[in-house]
Parts: C-alpha cells; structure tokens; sequence
C-alpha cells in the first residue's frame, strides 16, 4: 500500500491549523457580533437536491463526488452551503423571518486543483433569508470589510448588479443568449479584449459586440444616462450612498461587468480582492438571490435572500507568511512536582489560559527544545525549591528574559502572560 493523499485534499499540522484556526475565529466572532446564528447542515444529500439550482448540464454539477447508498439511492457530498440551506428553509416554514444564519463546514468538488483551490475545503458563509432591503445588503458588505481588515487584509470589493447587465443587453437590442453573453462579460478581467470579441461573436454581430464592450467600461453616471430607468442602478446608488455615510466606500469599486453565477443572483453580487495585489483570485464574494429559495420551497411565498461567503483556502493561502502564536501560552515542566504543577495549571486554565503540562521524559532539555519547536512563547520549570519557596520564574522563549513570580499569585501571573503575548 503506498500512503498517500488523494489529489486535492490535504492534512493541515499544527503550525497551519493555528493560522486556519485564527481566520475562522475571526470569522465567526464577527459574525455572533452581527446577529448570526450558527448552523450545521448535512454534508451527505439526495443528489437531485444538490443538482436543483443549476441542472444537469451546469459545469459545478460535473463536479459533484456522487455515490450510492446501501439502498441504492443516488446520493452526493455538498458542493457549496446555499443548497443545504435551502433545504432547511424548506424544512422549517415556522422559522421566524428574516433568519440570519452563519455556517462554517467543509464542502467537496472535483474539479480542478490549484493554489488556494482545493476538492476539499471549508467555506465559511453568512446568509440572511427574508430580508430584502438595500441594509442588509450593506451590513453583508460592512461585515466584510471589518473581517478582512481584521485579518490584515486590506480588501477591495467590486461591486456590480445583474439587471445592468441585462438593461444594457436590452438596450441595444439583444433578446437571446442573456445568460451566455453575460457569461463572457463575467470573465472580461481574465482574459483578453480579443478573446472576449471572439467569445461574444459566438452570440452576437461584431459590432454589437464592440458596442457592448465599450459599454460595459462606462462609469455609473454614463450608465445612469443610457439606462435612465434602470432598477439595477438605482440600487447601486443607494448601496453607494450609504457606504460613503459610513465611510466604507473606500473599500468598494463599481464593476458593472460582474456577475457572480449568472442567473443564480437576481440583484446586487460583489468579489472580494486583495487591494495590494498580492493575491490575485477572489478571497470571497456574495450577492442577492432572490428566487433560489422562493422556488425550492414552492409554496407561492416569496424569500428574499442575501449571502457573504468567505474563501478560507485563498485567505490562508494569501496569509501563510503570517506568524499567529501558538494557542498555548505556557509549557510548564515539573521536576518530581507533577501533582503541584497539576494544581497551577489548572488554576491558570480556569482563568482562560491554555496550559499544556510536560509529562514526557527525559525532561527539562527536551522540554524546551519542544517548547521552542512549536513555538510556545512561555515556559516554567518547578522543581521542589521553587514549591519550598513559593516562587517560580518563567522564562520567554523569544528574548531568553526569566521572571520571578509568587505561586500563589494567579493574578499577576495571568496579566503578564495575556500582556507579553
């Protein structure tokens, strides 16, 4: 047998979980902060569910990992976190609406691997379902900005909106292939100005393509002109309006070409970029879609919904060279005082700090060459003097600075550690 992985998936050590660990932290605490709820939904799905949303023919269901059950029922690993909740909308009519719910859960695709794209890998989405107004809109774009800065990540959200797009088709006289051709636009930034004339011709005359190029670079108030009664740009108005009232616009650029899964939004969609160019694929992105679940459910009741979605693969990927300090705070290493140092860890640990006990042998060297390794910022060695005593010092594994402190003293003890690291 040779031991290996399977293309596209991966083990993650300790080192990387703790930067993975910090993002999702970072994630989630923001997310609680705006009045999300946690939710988990199944990864195992009937697969004519995880199909519904774009069909058979649709390239992200070629990339669904299928599989059959003992009773021969035709099953698949969730692709994405829309459809299983749209599923559980579906499931509970009672909710209360507008419900705000965050997941954070791993999801499979088998297409193909790259830096920063994975067959296996976590997404970390926030949705809000019966909601349709431009502030919740704003919030998801808020929440965004306040993550990535969080991160050390200085993002750059360009923002777009379907119905331009289609108001723009409309206007100069094009009635077929709006999804196809909006398609091509998507994908303007990716490829050349030829390619995408040639990609348009498939769809369109030359000069309606040349013509829907030159368009598409055009700047709001140039749109707002052409397309006077426009309801995609009276949103992005509005959107933009209030992203200057809290000082967010900064962050955000109009890109009238965007579209973000074709028919699949019906309103505003935006992507998230790194501003300094250091990463240059998306590290997330979000939009409304007002019928996927509208339709799934099918009772004639209408729900409204928005989503944020965060790539953790990009964010890491981009955020590698990042030094996060280990989650533990102090190696402690008894000399023959185990029970004591039990005691003091766990005091220590009451209050909050992660405390690992060295318990292996031989002790003190290998200690703190483990310590060093894994880059724990604080240990301590407790022998019978320092119990005899009633003092201890602890040494910084970065400076090499030892600190006497009193045993007893878990106070003082618990402010120096949280203050140095």
């Amino acid at each position: 047998m040779v031991i290996r992985n399977l293309k596209g998936v991966t083990d993650f050590d300790p080192a990387v979980m703790t930067l993975r660990n910090h993002i999702t932290d970072t994630l989630r605490r923001n997310f609680e902060l705006y009045g999300y709820q946690p939710l988990d939904t199944a990864m195992l799905n009937y697969r004519d569910l995880l199909t519904y949303k774009y069909g058979e023919q649709a390239e992200i269901v070629k990339e669904i990992y299928s599989l059959s059950d003992q009773g021969a029922r035709d099953l698949g690993l969730r692709f994405d976190l829309t459809v299983p909740f749209c599923k559980y909308i579906a499931l509970n009519r009672s909710l209360k609406l507008p419900f705000k719910r965050y997941e954070i859960g791993k999801v499979f695709r088998n297409g193909p691997v790259k830096a920063g794209r994975l067959r296996e890998f976590i997404q970390c989405d926030v949705d809000v379902v019966g909601d349709g107004s431009r502030g919740i809109e704003i919030e998801l774009l808020e929440l965004a900005i306040t993550c990535y800065l969080q991160l050390g990540i200085t993002p750059q959200i360009q923002i777009g909106h379907r119905q331009i797009l289609t108001g723009l088709l409309q206007a100069l006289g094009v009635t077929d292939n709006h999804d196809a051709i909006i398609g091509v636009l998507d994908k303007i930034k990716k490829i050349t100005r030829e390619e995408t004339l040639t990609e348009l011709g498939k769809y369109l005359p030359t000069d309606k393509a040349v013509q829907l190029l030159d368009t598409i670079t055009l700047d709001l108030p140039a749109l707002e002109k052409l397309l006077p009664n426009n309801t995609g740009i009276a949103e992005i108005k509005e959107i933009w309006a209030q992203l200057n009232a809290l000082n967010l616009a900064q962050y955000c650029v109009f890109t009238p070409s965007l579209a973000r899964g074709l028919n699949v939004y019906t309103g505003v969609v935006w992507e998230v970029f790194d501003a300094q160019g250091r990463y240059t694929s998306s590290l997330g992105g979000g939009g409304r879609y007002d019928k996927i679940i509208t339709n799934f459910v099918g009772s004639g009741v209408a729900y409204p919904a928005v989503g944020l979605s965060f790539g953790l693969e990009p964010i890491a990927a981009l955020l590698t060279a990042t030094q996060v300090a280990s989650p533990i705070k102090l190696l402690l290493v008894p000399m023959d005082t185990t029970p004591q140092c039990h005691v003091i860890a766990n005091q220590l640990r009451a209050c909050g700090l992660p405390i690992m006990l060295w318990t292996a042998k031989p002790k003190v060297g290998k200690a703190m060459e483990y310590a060093a390794a894994t880059q724990i910022p604080f240990t301590a060695v407790i022998g019978a003097d320092e119990i005899t005593n009633g003092r201890f010092c602890i040494k910084n594994m970065q400076t090499g600075e030892q600190t006497d402190f009193a045993l007893n003293d878990i106070k003082t003890l618990v402010q120096y550690l949280n203050q140095a690291n």
